[in-house]
């Protein structure tokens, strides 16, 4: 297989980022366009989804997640299987971890800190073994 781009573990750890500083970004997101659309009280899907649109606190993590899920695709398709996926999601889960609590979600110090370590080592141990 050819990796795309100068090395799959990079393109790997790119996806895991754009997916995990994301995700809190977007959760934010949703919540200030429901706050946006209380005072219309437009009600059912259409003014749900025209109030998530038209918010750029939801649309522009959400753009940027969605990049992430696209190279995830390409790198899938030119990369080794057993080494993208676990860096993808562990690097996702590591950076969704640290985007959350700098964005104030009440976590455990230590135990994030344990967590952390084993997911890097985790990712670490795949990008050696291949």
């Amino acid at each position: 297989m050819v990796p795309l781009g100068p090395h799959p573990v990079a393109g790997a750890v790119l996806v895991g980022a754009l997916w995990g500083c994301t995700n809190p970004l977007i959760k934010l997101g949703t919540a200030a366009a429901e706050e946006s659309r209380r005072p219309s009280g437009g009600v059912g899907p259409l003014a749900q989804w025209a109030a998530l649109l038209s918010t750029p606190a939801f649309l522009i993590p959400q753009l940027l997640n969605a990049s992430g899920s696209i190279l995830f695709t390409l790198l899938l398709a030119a990369s080794d299987l057993s080494l993208l996926v676990p860096l993808a999601n562990a690097t996702a889960l590591a950076l969704n971890a640290v985007v959350d609590w700098r964005l104030g979600q009440a976590y455990r110090p230590g135990r994030m800190c344990v967590g952390l370590a084993c997911v890097l080592a985790g990712g670490a141990l795949c990008a050696t073994a291949a």
